[in-house]
């Protein structure tokens, strides 16, 4: 399998986490993509592009050995889910696979919101749309606050909800790292304060393994755009081949 994503590793990936717990880690090729890359100041997107295999041109997309892709972060998981060789990281239908999908749903809420709040900032202050974060920080606070209530009731297994909490999280905790601005709204915000628990959990469940294989470790793979461009090819190829 190809799995086209950002390797951005100061951030909890949970397509990452879940490959690892479902026992696949090693059956993945890894392919860097930059959806955004900009080199000098000059615009390499298209280089970069993936597009030819994912209409929406988006990270996380899943090739399998076959050439069908598979995109959008939670349908990659339930594909590596169903395909597991060890954990499943989905619970069989009933009380327990709904909490962890509805927290699945929350935490990607969240972390696409603050993905638009990053990119609002990637502009000139007096370009922003103040709405944008006024929209969303009501939203962040009340569905962190709903995951620390969680937490405090504790769980038996770690689930396909936690990684997306681990992934909206790690990313909403370390977001002005990609840009200089502070905040306009919380400019020093601190999701622990005032959230034992999930703070708590957070700190127990960065130590797993499939946490571990990635993060906070430097990508070591090739991140150029012609690796890139290879591997869309070899997808394409696939499909091909498939329909002959």
């Amino acid at each position: 399998m190809k799995l086209f994503y950002s390797p951005f590793h100061t951030f909890i990936h949970k397509v990452l986490v879940t490959a690892h717990e479902c026992g696949l880690w090693d059956d993945i090729d890894f392919i860097a993509t930059f959806p955004f890359k900009n080199l000098d100041g000059e615009d390499q997107g298209e280089a970069y592009s993936i597009e030819a295999i994912n209409p929406l041109s988006k990270v996380p997309t899943l090739a399998t050995d076959t050439g069908q892709v598979i995109f959008g972060s939670q349908a990659v998981c339930e594909y590596l889910d169903a395909h597991s060789k060890a954990n499943r990281m989905y619970p069989e239908a009933g009380p327990a696979r709904w909490d962890a999908v509805t927290r699945l749903a929350t935490a990607d809420t969240v972390f696409e919101g603050t993905v638009q709040m990053v990119a609002e900032q990637w502009q000139a202050p007096e370009q922003w749309n103040m709405f944008v974060f006024e929209r969303m920080w009501p939203k962040f606070i009340r569905a962190l606050d709903w995951f620390d209530a969680e937490a405090a009731k504790g769980w038996d297994r770690f689930d396909i909800g936690h990684a997306a909490m681990l992934h909206a999280i790690s990313y909403l905790g370390f977001r002005a790292e990609f840009y200089e601005a502070k905040d306009p709204i919380y400019p020093n915000f601190d999701w622990r304060d005032g959230r034992p628990a999930l703070s708590d959990w957070y700190d127990e469940a960065v130590q797993r393994p499939s946490v571990q294989s990635h993060y906070n470790k430097d990508f070591t793979g090739d991140t150029g755009a012609a690796r890139l461009q290879a591997s869309v090819a070899e997808v394409l190829a696939l499909q091909k081949a498939n329909k002959a």
